[in-house]
Formats: C-alpha cells, sequence, structure tokens
C-alpha cells in the first residue's frame, strides 16, 4: 500500500511540473527582456568556487554592450600609442 502511494504521488508530482514547464516555456517568453537570467560564473583565484549572477535579459545585454565599449576602447587607444 505505501508503494502504491508513493507511485502514485511521483506520478502527479510529475504530470504537474510538465504541465507547469509546458505553460511557461513559450517563445514569447524568450524575447521578454524582463525575464530573469541566472549564469554561474567562476570566481578569480580559485578552482572549484562560483557565484550564481541572476539579471533580466536587458540588464545582460547592457552588460556585454559595456564590456564591448570598454574592450574597443583599449583596443583603439593601445593601436594609437604603437
Amino acid at each position: 500500500m505505501k508503494s502504491f502511494l508513493s507511485v502514485a504521488l511521483i506520478a502527479s508530482f510529475s504530470l504537474s511540473t510538465a504541465a507547469f514547464a509546458a505553460e511557461s516555456g513559450t517563445k514569447k517568453d524568450k524575447k521578454d527582456p524582463d525575464r530573469l537570467i541566472c549564469r554561474s560564473e567562476e570566481v578569480l583565484g580559485s578552482r572549484l568556487a562560483k557565484n550564481k549572477r541572476c539579471l533580466t535579459a536587458a540588464q545582460w545585454d547592457e552588460e556585454r554592450r559595456a564590456q564591448r565599449t570598454l574592450i574597443d576602447r583599449a583596443q583603439a587607444t593601445n593601436f594609437k600609442n604603437n
């Protein structure tokens, strides 16, 4: 009886999570700039430690643009000095 109850509970949980995943995984959500994206980043000086950063898609895009601008400026200044 306990094993039947366990199987029934697991089956109902897996069905509910599958329905939720299908409901939230639409194409429209991927283009939403306010959706939250979490990424793991390695900590400098450690082979094991990682930090988890969660930002919106718009914030990740802005950070990527800012980093690209810094790289372009550094390369342009380095090129002028040579």
